[in-house]
């Protein structure tokens, strides 16, 4: 096993030059131990120990360590670097602003399912088979990020007229992403591939009987 923290100082300390830049070799050695990490916890069925990382990556687990501040930063870690993927996908991707708020929430969350049984972390974190403690609240951090999100939305085709003005923007996200968290959690408990239409228009009712005032529901209807 070789050992990052000699070879010309780039180890846990050298990796980090003057200002507290991450030098190059640095950070390929944080993402080798972050694609170690993904690795051991797809393969391990949701578990993960610091040693299996360490002879994967082929560095100590002291460096591991240094660079995760232990096997709970590593976790945190892989669910963080598996949400950025997430909210890059769905959230942070822009869609046609020719069409209505409705429609376009239509074909995100068509884009939301997709991305979720897709990714191969998706049955682990959204599907409650990552049984580290420290996935759990890095979990509850991502998901009141996306409330945020889904808030900003809702308010923003509140004030267009869009959506009906009477309920909490963020009462209304954290609902229907609730909603939907818990939808994908039973679809991606199992080991076959999800009906994804079925949790597309499931999920679409659920939203739409919330957040829909009469004129957005009628004509998603027709779709």
């Amino acid at each position: 096993m070789s050992d990052d923290s000699d070879a010309g100082g780039d180890g846990a300390a050298g990796a980090v030059g003057a200002g507290g830049a991450v030098s190059a070799r640095g950070r390929a050695t944080r993402a080798r131990l972050l694609a170690g990490a993904r690795a051991e916890i797809l393969e391990g069925g949701g578990t993960l120990e610091v040693a299996a990382v360490a002879r994967r990556t082929g560095v100590s687990a002291g460096l591991l360590y240094r660079y995760y501040a232990g096997k709970d930063g590593l976790v945190a870690a892989v669910v963080d670097d598996f949400y950025d993927g997430y909210d890059f996908e769905v959230f942070n991707t822009r869609l046609d602003d020719s069409l209505s708020w409705p429609e376009r929430e239509h074909a995100r969350l068509g884009r939301e399912i997709d991305f979720l049984c897709d990714a191969p972390l998706g049955r682990m974190i959204i599907g409650r088979r990552l049984r580290e403690p420290a996935a759990a609240q890095t979990d509850a951090e991502r998901l009141a990020r996306q409330v945020d999100i889904a808030a900003r939305s809702i308010a923003k085709a509140q004030r267009e007229g869009e959506l009906d003005g009477s309920f909490s923007p963020r009462l209304a996200a954290a609902a229907t992403l609730g909603a939907f968290r818990e939808l994908m959690a039973e679809a991606l408990s199992g080991d076959g591939d999800p009906p994804r239409a079925e949790l597309l228009e499931a999920m679409w009712r659920v939203g739409s009987s919330l957040l829909l005032h009469s004129p957005a529901r009628d004509s998603s209807s027709s779709r």
